[in-house]
């Protein structure tokens, strides 16, 4: 079975990637820094994987104004947010948490 993309399915891959290639870099960015570092102050797990997500998606809406204002057949500006958010969840929600909980030297829980 033959699959095909049209060219704006591509365009939504691409922006996809891309937003991948944010989180991941922000992971490396954390993963670089000492234990008990300045994130680990006020925050817990949950609460800083939701300012982890927060970021992620202000980056890279910053970084694709034009996709997210975007109203011509190409869609970007109907996309949902919360996809991107469901993407970091599913993906690295887990490791996320887990890393702050090391990295942190705090309970999960």
């Amino acid at each position: 079975m033959k699959i095909i993309i049209t060219e704006n399915q591509n365009y939504i891959l691409r922006r996809l990637q891309e937003f991948v290639e944010v989180v991941e870099k922000r992971i490396d960015d954390y993963e670089m820094s000492e234990q008990n570092a300045w994130w680990c102050r006020n925050n817990g797990p949950y609460s800083f994987f939701d300012t982890f997500v927060d970021q992620c998606v202000d980056e890279f809406m910053n970084q694709n104004w034009d996709f997210f204002h975007d109203d011509s057949d190409r869609g970007g500006a109907n996309i949902d947010i919360s996809l991107l958010n469901k993407v970091v969840e599913e993906n690295y929600g887990n490791y996320i948490r887990n890393m702050f909980v090391r990295k942190c030297g705090q309970s999960r829980w």
